[in-house]
């Protein structure tokens, strides 16, 4: 891809927007970086672009004028914002900052992973399984690194592995990933599509360049839907399905065993016990049988690929037990960002309503129902927080008791005064963060932080009593 004294328009200055001005600039282009905001940390980025040569404006009020010979747009840009009606409006090719990033590295094979949950623990996993087998790889798109920080290394990785969200999937076109995975699809993010469809329709874009020798790795809930909304749909790929709940997949849960039917030239037989995994959960299992699957049609022998994924922990902020008081667990699942997510923690949970369950934080467009039997079956109570308390509470009340908290260090403390032993404090918002945190890793890290205070109150009480 030649970019050399081409005017590359930048939309968006968050992390893969830096990246991607910083490539441009190294491939001598013209380099011109537009965004909304006005924080400390896009100023400090906008400086720097600078530096290099950059045209930067922050802080931008009316649709840039200015001719571009590529846009590249960032994830975080709003199609009806202004940046988003500059890309529509420009007349030129417009790519994500995937696609830019991807077409200067195009010849390395790739595992792309998009779905609504998942993602990030199956694209760990696969990494890990790959380079724990002599591969060097490393993870970027939505997880990680942006994918144009990683052009300069590509020479000495074996393979890319990333992470993508549907909103990577909105400007793409070449895009070509040898195995595309689908984790699975439940509503999300409809405070950016107008329909659950149009969310579908970008995720499918993953699979869009992919033909008779790549592979679909899709699990058998998300292509039941597909099938129900969009029935002339079509893989045009070898395709793999998995589940650990219906046995017509391809590769399935059967007995303790991850167990593949030998589709497809796979190896048939039990290829894993899922008592030997570190990750719990049977959403956990179908993560491992997707990264398994990937790591396998790419090279990598059966055997290497079970001994890493058993091997494997998680990252933190999912369904991570973080302390305990009183025999009273402390959960904290602050990456379940929607209602599926929250289900999939629920199920984990003990049964006989022993759980608190603080839930609430910003609103992305979606219900919050289907959880009635987990929440009267599981949830002693539910405190909620944020933005969408109110909303939550509408649909909730009928099945658990539900109560207010202003804060979430205020959710915690009022749990921990009522919890019992044997009962858990669970941390599930299924909403994202953005209201009253930074990231959902800054939630998580407020819910530990209050957790170890807790516990080191009941220590310095139990000290000053004798």
């Amino acid at each position: 891809m030649d970019i050399k004294n081409k005017q590359i328009v930048i939309l968006g200055l968050g992390g893969s927007g830096e990246a991607a001005a910083r490539l441009s600039l190294q491939q001598g282009g013209k380099v011109f970086v537009f965004d909304e905001g006005r924080s400390e940390t896009v100023l400090n980025r906008a400086q720097k672009l600078m530096d290099l040569g950059a045209v930067v404006e922050c802080g931008c009020q009316t649709v840039p004028q200015i001719k571009a010979d590529l846009v590249v747009i960032s994830p975080g840009v709003l199609p009806l914002g202004i940046l988003g009606k500059y890309a529509e409006d420009c007349g030129v090719e417009v790519l994500s900052e995937l696609e830019f990033g991807w077409r200067f590295m195009s010849g390395l094979p790739l595992i792309a992973i998009t779905g609504t949950n998942g993602k990030t623990t199956t694209t760990e996993l696969c990494s890990a399984i790959l380079n724990g087998n002599g591969m060097k790889v490393c993870s970027s798109g939505n997880i990680g690194y942006p994918v144009s920080s990683l052009v300069a290394q590509a020479g000495q990785m074996s393979l890319n592995v990333f992470e993508v969200s549907s909103f990577q999937l909105e400007h793409i076109s070449s895009f070509h990933p040898k195995v595309g995975i689908l984790t699975n699809i439940t509503p999300d993010h409809l405070e950016r599509y107008d329909s659950f469809e149009d969310y579908i329709r970008a995720k499918l874009n993953l699979f869009s360049q992919q033909g008779a020798e790549d592979w679909a790795v899709v699990q058998w809930d998300a292509l039941e839907i597909i099938r129900k909304r969009f029935p002339d749909f079509t893989f045009r790929s070898k395709l793999i399905t998995y589940s650990a709940e219906y046995p017509e997949a391809d590769i399935i849960l059967k007995d303790g065993w991850i167990v593949c039917k030998g589709c497809n030239g796979l190896e048939m037989g039990n290829w894993l016990e899922v008592k030997c995994l570190k990750l719990l959960g049977n959403h956990n299992v179908e993560n491992v049988m997707a990264a398994v699957t990937a790591a396998h049609v790419m090279g990598v022998p059966l055997t290497g690929a079970v001994h890493c994924a058993s091997a494997f922990l998680p990252s933190g902020h999912r369904c991570e037990l973080v302390g305990e008081l009183d025999g009273v667990r402390y959960i904290d699942d602050s990456k379940a960002t929607n209602v599926d997510a929250v289900r999939q923690a629920l199920k984990m949970m003990p049964s006989g309503r022993k759980t608190w369950l603080i839930a609430g934080g910003k609103d992305k467009g979606f219900e919050f129902d289907g959880l009635e039997d987990l929440l009267s079956s599981r949830v002693h109570e539910a405190i909620l927080i944020g933005e969408t308390r109110c909303k939550i509470r509408e649909q909730w009340q009928k099945s658990v008791l539900c109560s207010y908290a202003d804060t979430l260090e205020g959710a915690v403390r009022y749990a921990a005064g009522l919890a019992r032993k044997n009962e858990v404090v669970l941390l599930s918002p299924a909403c994202s963060s953005f209201d009253m945190f930074k990231s959902y890793a800054h939630r998580g890290d407020v819910f530990k932080k209050t957790v170890a205070q807790l516990i080191d109150e009941r220590v310095s009480k139990k000290q000053n009593f004798f």
